[in-house]
């Protein structure tokens, strides 16, 4: 593709006239802004600034952040998708060797694109950034270009993902002789994988092995079909409420030892919210854990023993 936001920009156009797609994802290396952001960690774009509009006046520069479009539903799958460490079986086996610490995190923040190589922790665009854009982790040249694709289009999701590569400093040529970016680039690519599996279920996984297959296997001979599962939670009167529905994923999240709700999204009807609940619930990597987390949880969110006695039969 080569640098800079333009390039990008005509190149997403293109693939988008041409392969129509649903969703398009951005994968590749950046340059890490704080020191959260440790060599091959992996950010997931919450928010995509375009670093250089902005306004030049008397008394300096005042900036005018321009957020790209960034999808709600692929940013929650990427949540579902890289909440635990089975995405790191994406990763190679020649890559994982070279970890000298647990692995690359995960950081939800944004991500600023810009037409520069940032080089240096102590230039006045650093100190622009960190003043306009506090809040951004990492710094690269060409989501702003995918992501005002995104802005025009009705039916495009889109979301960033990339791996940190070096820090932004003038240690970039170090760190990329260490061979940083191989490494971040196959992290990037690792959860771009993990993130397929999550919105494509029958995807075959590392291995060849089918996710839903898996999943499926795991959950026993007696798993009961979805139409039963929803029948069940259905029965407890609050679960028309999404407030209830929230706070019994929260408790799921929990008790998984997940770092946040087992599921974010939300459905406008109940019963179709429920069913979503249910699929991932079975495609969860441990599914009778998940079982039974669902059925702890409701548990503790209302004691009602009719529905529970119900539930309770479907239990693996």
């Amino acid at each position: 593709m080569g640098a800079g936001n333009l390039t990008s920009a005509a190149i997403a156009e293109r693939i988008r006239q041409w392969l129509r797609p649903q969703a398009l994802l951005f994968v590749g290396v950046a340059g890490g802004l704080k020191p959260e952001a440790r060599l091959g960690d992996v950010v997931v774009s919450t928010k995509v600034y375009h670093l250089h509009p902005g306004k030049e006046t008397p008394e300096g520069f005042h900036a005018r952040p321009v957020p790209g479009a960034v999808s709600h539903r692929l940013e929650q799958a990427a949540g579902i998708a890289l909440c635990s460490e089975s995405w790191l079986k994406w990763v190679p086996d020649d890559v994982r060797a070279t970890w000298q610490e647990d692995g690359p995190h995960v950081h939800f923040q944004p991500i600023i694109a810009g037409e520069v190589v940032l080089n240096s922790a102590v230039t006045p665009l650093r100190d622009q950034i960190t003043f306009h854009y506090g809040d951004a982790l990492a710094i690269e040249m060409e989501s702003a270009g995918v992501a005002r694709v995104a802005d025009l289009s009705e039916d495009l999701r889109i979301l960033t993902l990339r791996s940190i590569s070096d820090h932004a400093d003038a240690d970039k040529g170090e760190a990329d002789a260490s061979g940083s970016q191989h490494r971040a680039s196959a992290h990037a690519a690792a959860a771009a994988a993990a993130l397929a599996c999550e919105l494509l279920p029958e995807t075959a996984g590392p291995g060849g092995s089918s996710r839903a297959v898996l999943s499926a296997g795991a959950m026993g001979e007696a798993s009961a079909p979805e139409t039963e599962w929803v029948r069940a939670l259905m029965a407890f009167d609050d679960m028309a409420r999404g407030d209830f529905r929230h706070g019994v994923l929260t408790d799921m999240g929990r008790i998984l030892g997940l770092p946040h709700a087992f599921m974010a999204t939300e459905s406008p009807m109940a019963r179709d919210h429920v069913r979503e609940i249910v699929r991932r619930m079975k495609t969860y990597r441990d599914a009778p854990a998940a079982c039974r987390a669902l059925y702890v949880a409701l548990q503790n969110a209302r004691p009602d023993d009719g529905a529970l006695e119900g539930l309770s039969r479907l239990l693996p």
